[in-house]
């Protein structure tokens, strides 16, 4: 739909980062974890459609994202009734466990915090609610004792007093941060940190959503086998039923604009 997906799987992901940090940044690299929703909203939203564009890598975090990818490829000239029987047939692959290896921004957060340890990365985690970012730096602190670690709990509304987020990078920069986790909620994040990239001297920059709620317990992780299962949004909306707009985007606005996306394409 005119936005880009890298289709890398977890461990070429992390190898790719991984050369970034070995090869030395001069400027900011920009990761966004991009699900369902985000490509809708691209869609709605010239700016984050941009922002997504310029990215340095996005990863497919989710299965409806790597299913899309598959589907728009093998959709390219066949007819209506072959791309609906098509759809049908990557749909199943998605609740077989088939469809491939999501990237996510858990794991991606939880990947790299594991291993800054021993590569002696600086971690700097930004935004969240409820004092989350100090609760994630103490139990990163209690695996890695040796861990560089530093938070901020950023400032809501986000871009309210530029003042204030002048001093949220004063500290991150500060700090010297090889890796910048930006917890504000989706969109908002990314567009946080396109807004104050010239600003951040970090190696790599990244929104998490929720992710620092659910690496610290406040948000129950889902059960491996809806996220094998392409669920997982099934899960989130059974803990959040409030998220019931989001999730028509991600199941129903979502496949509806691939399916006519490949209907469009030559």
């Amino acid at each position: 739909m005119g936005l880009p997906v890298d289709i890398l799987s977890k461990l070429e992901t992390f190898e790719l980062i991984e050369k970034w940090m070995h090869n030395g940044i001069r400027k900011p690299k920009v990761v966004v974890t991009a699900y369902s929703e985000f490509f809708v909203n691209g869609l709605r939203d010239k700016e984050f459609a941009r922002i997504i564009k310029g990215a340095d890598l996005v990863t497919p975090d989710g299965k409806s994202v790597l299913a899309a990818s598959k589907y728009l490829k093998l959709a390219r000239g066949k007819n209506i009734f072959q791309k609906i029987g098509l759809g049908f047939s990557v749909g199943s692959e998605i609740l077989s466990g088939s469809i491939g290896e999501s990237v996510t921004g858990v794991w991606l957060f939880e990947k790299i915090t594991s291993e800054a340890e021993k590569r002696n990365w600086r971690i700097f985690l930004l935004g969240g609610f409820d004092n989350v970012g100090s609760d994630a730096a103490e139990i990163l602190l209690k695996r890695f004792p040796n861990i560089k670690v530093a938070y901020d709990s950023g400032e809501n509304p986000v871009g309210s007093d530029p003042a204030l987020d002048n001093i949220a990078v004063e500290k991150i920069n500060k700090f010297n941060a090889d890796f910048l986790f930006v917890q504000y909620s989706p969109i908002v994040q990314e567009k946080w940190i396109d807004s104050h990239l010239d600003k951040l001297k970090v190696g790599v920059a990244m929104g998490i959503g929720g992710t620092l709620d659910e690496f610290v317990g406040r948000l129950q992780k889902s059960p491996d086998w809806f996220d094998r299962h392409g669920l997982k949004w099934l899960w989130r909306l059974y803990l959040q039923p409030q998220r019931w707009r989001r999730m028509i985007d991600a199941v129903i606005v979502f496949p509806w604009l691939v399916f006519r996306e490949s209907i469009r394409s030559k």
